[in-house]
């Protein structure tokens, strides 16, 4: 009998101490994995930015900015569609949009990216 309740005893404890092991680790590889995919998708976005803007500074060495402003205006335009219109908007996000109606406003290559992005996402809305 002694050695039953010792035993019993014995594997709760390796239970107890395997699930709490088990637990910890659990939660230390989901943060790093969580940490991990944030520096990764960081990365992405800066890759992104640095690949349009040496597009676009070797447009303007080449003597065709326009072809920069016009390759330039489309992450304006969708920036502008999806978040500076949005209902759920901040200060920040409302400096922003000032920003670009100001650039609209003096761009004409601009202004006609974010109209054409606002009237085809508008049919695309109608279609659905």
């Amino acid at each position: 009998m002694k050695t039953f309740v010792a035993s019993s005893i014995s594997l709760l404890v390796g239970l107890a101490i395997g699930g709490y092991v088990g637990y910890r680790y659990c939660e230390r590889y989901t943060t790093n994995e969580a940490i991990a995919q944030m520096v990764e998708s960081g990365e992405s976005s800066d890759a992104l930015s640095a690949t349009f803007s040496a597009r676009a500074i070797g447009l303007i060495d080449s003597g065709e900015p326009q072809k920069a402003v016009e390759m330039l205006s489309f992450p304006v335009s969708r920036y502008y569609f999806i978040y500076a219109t949005s209902e759920y908007t901040n200060e920040q996000r409302l400096r922003l949009r000032a920003i670009i109606e100001k650039l609209a406003s003096t761009n004409q290559i601009v202004a006609a990216q974010i109209a054409h992005k606002m009237s085809r996402e508008k049919t695309k809305g109608q279609t659905k």
